[in-house]
């Protein structure tokens, strides 16, 4: 069985107009409906044919452009087959070398059609050349020959259109399956980031006070609750804490950070959890930004702390907190990465 793909088409090609050959040619073309695949089995085609013929298949798409480019309207596409009967030129008709349709639900079908012509082939002796023929003299010609003649230039003409539309059909076919193949890629990938979102927005934040830090302060203790089991409550109390002036209106005015992920952090700075998240990357503030200078310190004792909101970001927004000296937290803002403002 001939494999036929891009290199080798001319050579195919070659062969379909052998005047050697005194066998049918079958060539098995691919469709695109079942991922560049033919849809019928060759290898049953190939034992139901035995020495009846040459058994051919395409190889992938590539192969199907070469082969219309160079055969044209005797070409096979869309996964139909083509039987090449012996004597074969460039100038046949297309009806003369059969073109079987196979159904995808129904290949069997296929299968016995192709075996007929196979058989019918066999019976049929090889063509002769066509006797010359005799022009008539001008005017000599009848009005019926002359009907005649322009009737099967019609039927050519169109039968070629035909092939025409055919071809251009399964271009737009081509063009529609990559379209649906990128959408559906496209809507694999929103799934899984909708259901990533999904599961790191954590329980939905329901406002019950009007005053945001009311509210903020509520949701802080709802997370606590929903994120430490209430074994460990115990040994992870939520440190005394308090809202510094600019914490609210930094919530507000960052960008790019879910508030869930912010009252994640939030609850690791005030049960201590954040100090064991090496990926929270906790470290005092410094009172400059040389890497030298001393650990920041307010006037009244307060130490200055910060970690990254995200985790395993090189630019991670950070969070800010001072540490009174009787253990307080207070939260100070919700910043930038290199925004090291703090009062």
């Amino acid at each position: 069985m001939w494999v036929v793909d891009a290199a080798t088409a001319v050579a195919f090609v070659e062969r379909v107009f052998d005047p050697a050959r005194i066998r049918p040619l079958v060539l098995v073309s691919t469709s695109h409906r079942v991922g560049d695949r033919p849809l019928l089995d060759a290898d049953a085609l190939r034992e139901q044919a035995g020495e009846l013929a040459e058994i051919a298949v395409m190889a992938d798409d590539a192969a199907s452009w070469t082969l219309s480019k160079h055969l044209d309207k005797l070409s096979a596409w869309g996964g139909a087959v083509r039987v090449y009967l012996p004597d074969a030129t460039r100038a046949d008709p297309w009806q003369r070398h059969p073109l079987i349709q196979v159904a995808p639900a129904r290949p069997r079908v296929a299968l016995g059609q192709i075996t007929a012509h196979l058989r019918s082939a066999a019976d049929m002796p090889a063509r002769t050349p066509a006797p010359l023929t005799v022009v008539p003299a001008p005017g000599a010609e009848d009005e019926s020959a002359r009907q005649d003649r322009g009737d099967a230039v019609r039927r050519e003409a169109e039968l070629d259109r035909f092939a025409a539309h055919l071809a251009d059909r399964e271009r737009l076919l081509r063009e529609k399956d990559a379209v649906i193949a990128d959408l559906r890629q496209q809507v694999r990938k929103l799934t899984k980031q909708l259901r990533t979102a999904r599961e790191s927005a954590g329980p939905e934040l329901v406002a019950v006070y009007a005053d945001p830090a009311r509210q903020f302060c509520h949701e802080v203790e709802q997370r606590w609750l929903t994120t430490v089991s209430e074994a460990e409550r115990e040994q992870r109390p939520l440190a005394p804490y308090r809202l510094g002036r600019d914490w609210m209106s930094s919530l507000e005015a960052i960008e790019l950070v879910d508030r869930s992920k912010i009252l994640d952090v939030v609850v690791e700075v005030l049960t201590g959890r954040v100090v064991d998240n090496v990926a929270r990357r906790v470290r005092r503030m410094r009172s400059s930004d040389g890497g030298g200078t001393a650990p920041r310190v307010r006037d009244d004792g307060a130490k200055a702390w910060r970690c990254d909101i995200k985790q395993r970001a090189a630019s991670a927004p950070r969070l800010m907190w001072w540490r009174l000296p009787d253990n307080i937290v207070e939260l100070g803002r919700v910043a930038a990465h290199d925004d090291m403002q703090l009062r």
